[in-house]
């Protein structure tokens, strides 16, 4: 009797240990949401989200209707599609009845609507805490699914990635902008701001730095009354066009190299680099967009072999 009594407290035991890990408590722009472990039905709207799933191999059923061509994998006809990253397909999510929703901030108004539908969570970064949010968001998912380990060696090597970049941006005085190309117009970013990569995850030295007013800017990264290129004069710029981004290929550099671009010491000295705008506009926060961001900045500007 005893020994039935012993054996049934261990049971309970192990039933209440693994009822504690049955969710994880994602924060988010709008909170908090504890997500049930193992979730079978994910929708994901968000491509960073979406990256992270596939570097981490754990399955999806719904995403967007366009993907770009460096996750072809979710093109194939079995993903159900959903709607854009910026509008769901309320009808078609309900349809589906996801276990699990992960979308990005272009589509922090439907945020409501989709938690109705299931514990919804938006994906991304804290602007001013780059490497601290991501690996954050990284290792949520990864606790959810249980790939935990695979998890912890992608940011190991991301982190190892970019020291090299660090490394050699620390002893480099001369300073950079990356600046989004959009209609002819160029808006230049500064640190902790949503295109501040290249300050605040591989601390190059900013040639620019937004009036603090500026900061409630439109999403796009439109800066109002931002100077002219030519003015900041950066030493190296960056340069990705939104429009063909979102098309998923790279603009003509005569589209983008214009007079005020010429007149900066970046230009003259060949240190202009164009970046394709669907790493560095569409996403920019997943497992792979941040590895090819770090190789862009690295393998182009001090010519790091990783």
């Amino acid at each position: 009797m005893k020994r039935h009594f012993l054996i049934a407290l261990f049971l309970a035991a192990c039933y209440f240990n693994t009822s504690a890990q049955e969710a994880v408590t994602f924060k988010h722009s709008k909170g908090e949401t504890k997500v049930a472990a193992n979730p079978k039905k994910v929708l994901i709207m968000d491509l960073g989200a979406l990256e992270t799933y596939y570097e981490l191999g754990i399955p999806v059923s719904a995403t967007v209707d366009q993907v770009p061509e460096y996750l072809n994998e979710y093109n194939d006809t079995k993903y159900i599609r959903v709607g854009n990253v910026k509008t769901p397909n309320m009808e078609a999510v309900a349809a589906l009845k996801p276990d699990f929703i992960l979308i990005g901030g272009r589509m922090g108004n439907y945020y409501d609507s989709l938690s109705m539908v299931a514990p919804t969570v938006i994906f991304g970064t804290d602007e001013k805490d780059f490497w601290g949010s991501f690996e954050q968001s990284v290792r949520d998912i990864a606790r959810l699914h249980g790939k935990e380990k695979i998890a912890e060696a992608k940011l190991t090597a991301l982190r190892q990635k970019a020291a090299k970049v660090q490394e050699k941006a620390k002893a480099d005085p001369k300073k950079a902008v990356l600046a989004m190309h959009m209609n002819g117009r160029l808006m230049p970013s500064g640190p902790n701001s949503r295109f501040g990569f290249l300050y605040d995850a591989l601390d190059l030295k900013p040639a620019y730095i937004p009036d603090p007013e500026s900061s409630n800017a439109p999403r796009g990264g439109d800066r109002p009354q931002a100077p002219k290129l030519a003015d900041i004069n950066p030493d190296y710029l960056f340069v990705f066009d939104r429009n063909t981004g979102i098309q998923g290929v790279m603009p003509d550099p005569k589209d983008i190299i214009n007079d005020d671009i010429k007149a900066t010491a970046a230009y003259k000295n060949n240190k202009v680099f164009i970046l394709p705008g669907w790493i560095w506009y569409l996403s920019g926060s997943g497992l792979t967009s941040v590895d090819q961001k770090i190789t862009d900045i690295g393998e182009k500007l001090y010519g790091i072999n990783f």
